[in-house]
């Protein structure tokens, strides 16, 4: 079974594809990858070593155009096993996003799908 998933997975924010850096930690690392796309509540990130289902970490990405990094939190719902036709991931859900930086997110999406 190459994906699984929580029955709390739940796409509601259009997703666009962009590819930038995240940092994050988990307990005993911090890392960094890269996102296929983002939306309003939050981002797949390519990973080969993907953060089990229901983690909570904090998380750094900067956007295009965007001096300032959005610091925040995610919670894994869903991680892909590395197959042939998917790259290795988890799909993030943002936690505890600053009302300016989803100002920002949003903005950022808006320009970006015209």
């Amino acid at each position: 079974m190459a994906r699984k998933t929580t029955q709390l997975e739940q796409r509601v924010e259009t997703r666009v594809p962009i590819r930038m850096r995240v940092e994050y930690d988990n307990l005993a690392d911090f890392l960094d990858d890269y996102t296929s796309n983002l939306s309003l509540g939050g981002m797949y990130v390519h990973s080969k070593n993907p953060l089990p289902i229901g983690t909570r970490f904090r998380l750094r990405f900067r956007l295009p155009n965007r001096e300032k990094p959005i610091e925040t939190y995610g919670i894994v719902r869903w991680v892909n096993e590395e197959v042939s036709h998917q790259p290795a991931g988890m799909g993030i859900q943002f936690d505890e996003l600053k009302p300016t930086d989803q100002k920002s997110i949003e903005t950022w999406l808006l320009n970006s799908s015209d």
